[in-house]
């Protein structure tokens, strides 16, 4: 959708530019209108490189946010591995010394580790083993009273890095959601910068056509535009005398306008590279060629017929003779039949797809619905039926 839009303004720009709204104005007016689509893109395209380095600095932020938390995660991990073997390592001491010393009775607020000390030889053994049996209970309490405070201030940690952990976890988000928004900015950017180098080209192919036309930069444009338009065909009152647009060929399908098929054109070929003629003098509107490469080359000619407007078109030409301003006639060479695959997106073959439209006309060819069409049977009198073949242009 966002390529046809494109496509679609660029139509707009160069193809309607000849209505008398916009022929009012000066050659030096749209010169204008073009440098000021330039310097907006160029501001446009400073934007998005600023925005592309905030996603970039964004991006990098969520990566080592990431990272931050990974780091938090093991961690915690390591605390509450670190806990567990305290408190392992706390009763594996106790019920050792316990073990040793058995404890058998309190007194006066003191450990006395009576079978122990009564197993003494004499009486200096004894004082000794009571210091002996002291000391080790001293050493146990003291040993498990660090073990705690080891536990207590693990645990104390692992909340600290619980709640950075979570705090974390709220900067990722709040990063997903700058690196969403800057992506949007970006995008956005990218379609105005689209709008912008389209809405330049196509006031640029305009100039250049009114200047190859010789207009002056501060003449007005329909003025410029009446020197260079066809003269008005004379048909007396009804359509005829239209050339073929082929000297000689077949009509590979016909145009159709029912419920259940829609072709707003006659389809005809003769040989890639036939040369391709108007069917009656006119004066080319423009010329396009399809970014996507379907039709490859299209001509738009406007013609005067009893005093009334009408356009023809002409798709898949391989080359083209003609360029936008240009006055022709019946027997000016266009360009030549194209339709290869190979460099036409929408063609299985060489062929020529020749539209009618009433007025002047410039739209897309796509919507086979749109647009006042009209059947080139009611100028091209003598084509022959679908499949039918002509040996002339007459």
């Amino acid at each position: 959708m966002k390529k046809i839009s494109i496509i679609v303004l660029t139509f707009m720009l160069s193809c309607f530019m000849f209505l008398s709204d916009a022929s009012a104005e000066t050659l030096k007016q749209y010169i204008d209108k073009a440098d000021a689509a330039l310097r907006a893109e160029r501001s446009k395209i400073a934007q998005k490189e600023m925005t592309e380095k905030e996603k970039k600095e964004a991006l990098a932020a969520k990566e080592q946010t990431a990272k931050d938390i990974k780091n938090t995660e093991e961690e915690i991990v390591r605390l509450e591995d670190e806990i567990s073997k305290l408190q392992k390592s706390i009763k594996k001491k106790d019920k050792e010394i316990k073990e040793i010393m058995k404890f058998v009775q309190v007194s006066n607020g003191e450990s006395v580790y009576l079978e122990y000390a009564f197993g003494a030889s004499s009486f200096t053994d004894f004082i000794y083993r009571v210091s002996v049996a002291e000391q080790l209970s001293n050493y146990n309490d003291e040993l498990i009273a660090e073990y705690n405070k080891a536990i207590k201030d693990s645990e104390q940690k692992q909340k600290e890095l619980a709640v950075k952990k979570e705090e974390l976890r709220k900067k990722q988000i709040e990063l997903d959601e700058l690196v969403r928004k800057l992506a949007t900015q970006i995008d956005g950017l990218s379609d105005q910068i689209q709008t912008y180098k389209s809405e330049y080209n196509a006031l640029m192919n305009y100039i250049n056509s009114l200047k190859s036309m010789g207009c002056k930069e501060n003449e007005e444009i329909n003025t410029c535009l009446n020197r260079n338009t066809a003269p008005d065909v004379s048909t007396g009152g009804a359509f005829s005398g239209f050339l073929m647009p082929l000297q000689k060929g077949r009509i590979t399908q016909n145009y159709y306008n029912t419920n259940s098929r829609k072709h707003n054109a006659i389809d005809m070929t003769n040989y890639e590279g036939a040369p391709i003629f108007p069917p009656v003098a006119g004066s080319v509107i423009s010329v396009w060629r399809p970014s996507d490469g379907c039709g490859h080359i299209v001509v738009f000619i406007k013609h005067k017929v009893d005093g009334k407007t009408y356009t023809t078109v002409y798709y898949h030409l391989k080359t083209v003779n003609v360029s936008a301003g240009q006055v022709v006639t019946a027997q000016t060479q266009i360009g030549t039949q194209g339709g290869n695959p190979s460099y036409d997106s929408c063609t299985t073959g060489s062929h020529l797809d020749f539209k009618l439209f009433k007025g002047e006309y410039g739209q897309d060819f796509k919507s086979l619905t749109s647009g006042p069409h009209m059947n080139p049977r009611v100028w091209l009198t003598q084509a022959p039926g679908e499949q039918g073949r002509f040996n002339s242009r007459n």
